[in-house]
């Protein structure tokens, strides 16, 4: 379950519908998922994305999504430190952005116009979409890493654009959540 911690406010959500309720104002959609047919987290890509199937087909459906991806970023993946990087620039989209955390964790810092920022740790079975324009960055944590299924958008709203406002920098991700101690723990 997503922490979500809004220091402006001085609070820290860890209920869901306060979780949807209060990322909804800022413009973006959380929701809880978890998998009709549980199936383990180290699982091979075709076998999550099968047990996902009718939630990611609705979830496509109702987003004008062209498609999903699965997703993987550990420190052993290929690119893993400059997929990391890039992942850290405060940038937004055209077009809504998706995904769905299986494994690991995600920080998500998020930050609407004209208001500050809000951080959003992610577990697995949280599904979080930025709304349009909506100017975010992330980061994942590098002792788990994260596996995902990300929802593609159409082509005239994949495009990604950065702010250059070194934001940021003044930001860095400490993770409180059980996925981030599993591997101390020598649980993945």
């Amino acid at each position: 379950m997503a922490i979500v911690k809004a220091p402006h406010r001085g609070r820290t959500f860890i209920m869901p519908a306060e979780i949807q309720s209060f990322l909804s104002s800022i413009g973006v959609e959380y929701q809880r998922w978890t998998s009709v047919h549980p199936i383990p987290a180290d699982a091979p890509a075709e076998e999550i994305l099968k047990a996902y199937a009718p939630e990611l087909e609705a979830h496509k459906q109702k987003n004008n999504f062209v498609g999903y991806s699965f997703v993987e970023l550990h420190g052993g993946t290929p690119g893993f430190a400059e997929a990391v990087e890039e992942l850290k620039r405060e940038h937004w989209h055209k077009g809504l952005e998706s995904d769905l955390i299986l494994s690991g964790c995600l920080n998500c810092y998020v930050h609407p116009a004209g208001q500050p920022v809000v951080s959003i740790e992610l577990e697995p079975g949280d599904l979080i979409s930025m709304g349009k324009g909506i100017r975010h960055w992330g980061d994942v944590c590098s002792k788990v890493g994260v596996r995902a299924i990300r929802f593609v958008p159409r082509p005239e709203e994949d495009q990604k654009f950065y702010t250059h406002s070194g934001i940021e920098a003044d930001y860095e991700s400490v993770y409180v959540s059980p996925a981030a101690f599993a591997v101390a723990a020598g649980r993945h």
